[in-house]
């Protein structure tokens, strides 16, 4: 039984949440050949004072992620 961990600096919405976990269960099993429903997806997300990048967390480093 395949697992996928997604480790996210960015808080999501729960649309977003269910789409990221649909597709990549979707490519996953795709790929490998094997049933969608053994497939096990984890999106665990970390606020971005939580998150550091050069020793500087995210949220003070200024970075965005986001293409919007």
């Amino acid at each position: 039984m395949p697992l996928i961990h997604v480790l996210n600096a960015s808080p999501s919405d729960v649309d977003t949440r269910r789409e990221l976990i649909s597709r990549l269960t979707e490519t996953y099993a795709d790929v490998m050949r094997i049933r969608p429903d053994t497939v096990r997806v984890i999106v665990q997300e970390l606020p971005r004072e939580s998150w550091g990048v050069g020793g500087v967390t995210l949220a003070d480093s200024g970075q965005d992620e986001s293409l919007r």
